[in-house]
């Protein structure tokens, strides 16, 4: 059983105290409360174990969260025009806070399936929670000039505070008990085609040209990651006590991420083609990551600011009128972009890092793109599958695994996957390598608009090219390793001597590896999405109070192409070490 509160409430009042200056303010205020309560029964469910548990025969979990978001925006606007020039200067306070607060509990064994409550009596019991608390302050001004709509110059500056980072942190200015990052942007762009020499050049309409510098800050990392707390821990299964969760970093700071853009926008053919381009590339420095801490400490690692990045990458759009008469239009568009990143330094001077994902390996490399999947690669076997059809086949090839006393040699037979060997015949930690790359090669957006009178629909579309996903669902029901409901694909496992199949035998816990992290779980995730569809109407209404009133229906995710066996291609993660406890801060 699920419930679900959301409370909103926003206001944006705007004064404007003469033909010049204005004043603004933006609140908002989100409560979300979440309850959840479930229950395994006993009755059609096996029995099972979990890291040593008790045999558990049913289970119940419970749930709650609380998240409580402020955010406030005070805003002044000066503008002026003289001559061919215009001014607009504004500036302003912004303020966010963010609080989240969770618990969660899990027992086994209840007295009955219909006594699914939780009791003191039952075993395995589990707890755990989150607290979270996150403000962020800023100070922002910017300036725009513009003359003649031809020439354009952009400045901004903004100091900004998180309380995420430490208070001993260096590159910024120290006000208060925090130390605010330091963030310009200047942009510039020249309309070329308002010359009086381009007056002359055929078939360009407009021609623009921009190039921009800015620097940002990034603070996405846990709330309490420059502080030193103690978490919750379970000794022997049955007590809890406290334990050192993280060590602090007083010096950790703001990620800068440093860009340079450079960008065209025209038009062609009487303003039928619209054509834009932009290349970026960026400089991340002091880049949120682990620092492996000393055994002695009895924790893993820290955050840090040493690692670097760099990105590079373009996109092109274009919009084609191709019909324009009095009662019907239409318009179609089309983005393509493209980008590649590459790690420059990593903390400790070290080379390369692992982090395990859901059961799976994803490796950050100098010199690589981020977040490559890194696994066991499998090969043909002789019978053209992935899965030795005979004993013979497996005889052929020798491979094997150690057992955990390091002598005991254990050979994979028929029904067992064939793994890539480096050529030792062992398969073992040296035989893995990269097995995917989420990152795609093209990704962009697909638009159509068709409007008749006052009836408009309009299409989108949007894809992504090249890209790989870690199907961690599949690998989990096409296992074959646990008394678990499996997917219909494992009727195809291999079960007989001669039998050909890409699916491997079943056995209890696995003894041979066949469902470790490899390639048989990475997937193409490119995918063409029918993102949305909306029909609307424009009532024709003009009053006092109302100017305008439009009646509309949508329909989102209408269908996907993908060769992706999951459930969406779309998706994304992020997975750190360790694991989210509730802090509790100390000094």
């Amino acid at each position: 059983r699920l419930e679900y509160t959301l409370f909103s409430l926003s206001a944006m009042p705007k004064w404007k105290i003469n033909r010049n200056l204005t004043l603004s303010e933006k609140v908002s205020y989100v409560l979300n409360n979440v309850t959840e309560r479930s229950f395994i029964p006993d009755e059609g469910v096996p029995t099972f174990t979990e890291s040593g548990d008790d045999m558990t025969a049913n289970r119940s979990r419970a749930y709650s969260s609380k998240q409580l978001s402020v955010a406030s925006d005070t805003r002044i606007d000066w503008s002026y025009r003289y001559g061919g020039h215009v001014i607009h200067l504004f500036g302003g306070f912004r303020y966010l806070s963010d609080s989240f607060n969770s618990d969660a509990i899990r027992a086994d064994n209840s007295a009955g399936d219909k006594l699914p409550n939780i009791t003191n009596e039952m075993k395995n019991r589990k707890v755990d929670g989150i607290i979270e608390e996150w403000k962020s302050t800023a100070v922002y001004v910017n300036a725009d000039w513009n003359y003649a709509d031809k020439y354009f110059l952009q400045g901004t500056l903004t100091a900004e505070t998180s309380t995420r980072f430490g208070r001993n942190a260096t590159g910024g200015v120290k006000l208060g008990d925090y130390v605010w990052g330091i963030f310009p942007s200047l942009q510039a762009a020249w309309v070329v085609s308002a010359e009086p020499f381009f007056q002359n050049v055929k078939g360009i309409d407009y021609l623009k040209l921009n190039v921009g510098i800015d620097q940002s800050g990034n603070d996405n990392i846990d709330c309490f990651a420059s502080r030193s707390y103690f978490a919750p821990s379970a000794f022997l299964n049955h007590t809890s006590g406290l334990s050192l969760a993280n060590i602090g970093n007083d010096k950790l700071k703001w990620e800068t991420v440093t860009r340079i853009s450079v960008g065209l926008d025209m038009s062609v053919w009487n303003d039928r083609l619209s054509l834009g381009f932009n290349y970026y590339k960026s400089y991340v420095n002091n880049m949120l990551a682990y620092k492996t801490l000393g055994g002695v400490s009895g924790l893993r690692n820290y955050w840090s600011n040493e690692g670097k990045m760099e990105n590079q990458g373009f996109d092109v759009a274009a919009v084609a009128k191709v019909m324009a008469l009095k009662d019907f239009s239409w318009e179609i568009s089309a983005s393509v972009g493209h980008y590649k990143n590459e790690v420059t330094a990593l903390p400790d001077n070290d080379k390369t890092v692992y982090t395990s994902v859901y059961g799976g390996e994803v490796m950050t490399k100098v010199g690589n793109p981020v977040g490559l999947f890194y696994g066991y690669k499998t090969e043909a076997t002789a019978s053209g599958t992935h899965v030795y059809a005979t004993s013979e086949e497996a005889k052929a090839d020798g491979l094997y695994i150690l057992g955990e006393n390091g002598i005991d040699k254990t050979y994979f037979g028929a029904g067992d996957v064939k793994f890539a060997d480096n050529g030792d015949k062992e398969i073992n930690k040296a035989d893995m390598q990269v097995i995917g790359d989420p990152n795609p090669d093209i990704y962009g957006n697909i638009f159509t608009s068709l409007s008749y009178k006052r009836i408009r629909l309009d299409v989108n579309f949007n894809y992504s090219l090249g890209n790989d996903a870690y199907n961690y669902l599949r690998s989990q029901l096409e296992s074959g390793n646990r008394f678990m409901n499996q997917s219909v694909a494992m009727v195809n496992r291999w079960s007989y001597e001669g039998q050909v199949t890409d699916m491997p035998t079943v056995m209890w816990e696995d003894p041979m590896g066949n469902a470790r992290f490899s390639d048989r779980w990475i997937e193409d995730a490119s995918y063409l999405r029918l993102k949305s569809i909306t029909l609307s109407y424009e009532l024709p209404l003009n009053s006092t109070f109302i100017h305008g009133l439009t009646f509309w229906g949508q329909a989102n995710n209408v269908f996907t192409v993908s060769k992706y066996l999951g459930a969406d291609p779309d998706f994304s993660m992020q997975q750190c070490f360790g694991t989210r406890h509730r802090p509790r801060p100390v000094g």
